[in-house]
């Protein structure tokens, strides 16, 4: 999927705070605060941009407080456990960060993030743009379109049309059919007794929607799914808008405001100093200060730029140099960039392997080393 280019990824926040936080176990400051799952939130962010390198990115959460779901059904969702103590004061730690990235936050009173993602989704394939959902939820996949799929990073899968079909038997389009019929025993939506999601899918193949199949079941098979079916067929119809998604969510995000950005570095220094992630501190402190009056500092960025660089140095003679790595050990350091000097205030970075959001277009290592060979053998 990198390869694809000028797509939104809509990333559900909610669903990766959790997922970070049982990969990653026991990890805590030097105060004995819990950063398990901050850690792992910022580095499942960071990796979905150094391999997407997406145009376009918001990260969405669940508002506190009720849903008009909760309203409709007062048991939805409450088999759930309450949150981790020490996952409740890292969900803020977790915001300022993809705030600091200069990532929207989107969240809204009364509706889940699943909603916020469906009307954005639907808003973006509507204009005839390309839309990736980051998520491992299942009950996304009825947002799936030609323009509109699913990425789990940590699975490493893509779902599009093809894969809801050989998850749920039925396409998109009829998968809120299933749920509604199946229930989710996730979000204590109770479905049909005796009716799973293999019988649901068989029956909404036969029938295509829960209202078809409702008003025909004379024609079902099976004396007892007949009988569950005339007994709960109006809970089948709560269940299915209780799955169901919103997809008129009004919100105040433009496009505009999903373009990437360079980060508040001074925000993530202060956050990641705090927290003690020593190597991401490290990364976003890597690159030198803009100049002061006087003083002369280039970042490379172009092959012309680095040829210039070349020439520099060979008419100087002599020079410093530098690296930044990822890491003091040396068995364990990724270079990250170069610097080098002829004279005091005069100098230049070549970054190669810096990761950030917003991070400019950076020249390839292998053409750097090896351009910059025959001066340093």
């Amino acid at each position: 999927m990198s390869e694809q280019k000028q797509r939104v990824y809509l990333v559900d926040g909610s669903s990766y705070i959790y997922r970070a936080y049982y990969a990653i176990r026991h990890l805590s400051n030097s105060k004995g605060e819990a950063t398990n799952a901050v850690y792992g939130f910022t580095n499942m962010l960071l990796n979905l941009v150094r391999d997407e390198k997406p145009d376009r990115l918001a990260v969405i959460f669940d508002a506190k407080g009720p849903t008009f779901r909760k309203e409709l059904y007062p048991e939805y969702k409450a088999n759930r456990s309450a949150m981790p103590e020490d996952l409740v004061p890292q969900v803020p730690l977790i915001k300022e960060i993809v705030r600091a990235f200069k990532v929207p936050v989107l969240e809204q009173v009364g509706v889940e993030a699943d909603d916020i993602i469906a009307t954005l989704a639907k808003q973006y394939d509507e204009q005839g743009l390309d839309v990736v959902v980051v998520t491992g939820d299942k009950d996304l996949m009825q947002v799936v379109s030609d323009r509109v799929c699913l990425l789990d990073t940590m699975k490493g899968k893509v779902s599009r049309r093809e894969e809801v079909i050989e998850r749920f038997g039925v396409p998109p389009e009829q998968v809120l059919e299933v749920l509604g019929l199946a229930g989710d025993t996730s979000d204590n939506i109770p479905g049909v007794p005796g009716i799973g999601e293999k019988t649901a899918s068989g029956l909404i193949q036969e029938f295509g929607s829960i209202e078809n199949l409702l008003q025909n079941i004379d024609k079902v098979k099976g004396k007892k799914r007949r009988e569950n079916l005339r007994e709960y067929g109006e809970q089948a119809r709560l269940s299915r808008r209780l799955a169901d998604l919103v997809y008129d969510v009004k919100l105040a995000v433009t496009l505009d405001d999903l373009v990437l950005v360079a980060p508040d570095r001074e925000a993530l220094s202060q956050l990641f100093k705090k927290l003690e992630f020593h190597k991401l501190l490290q990364e976003y402190s890597a690159v030198p200060q803009q100049e002061s009056s006087g003083e002369n500092y280039q970042t490379v960025l172009s092959e012309a730029e680095l040829d210039e660089l070349v020439v520099r140095l060979k008419a100087a003679g002599r020079f410093a140099i530098d690296t930044e790595t990822t890491s003091l050990v040396a068995v364990q350091a990724e270079l990250v960039g170069l610097s080098f000097a002829i004279e005091a205030g005069h100098g230049w970075y070549l970054p190669v392997g810096h990761m950030y959001l917003g991070v400019p277009e950076q020249l390839p290592k292998k053409l750097v080393l090896e351009t910059l060979r025959p001066l340093l053998e």
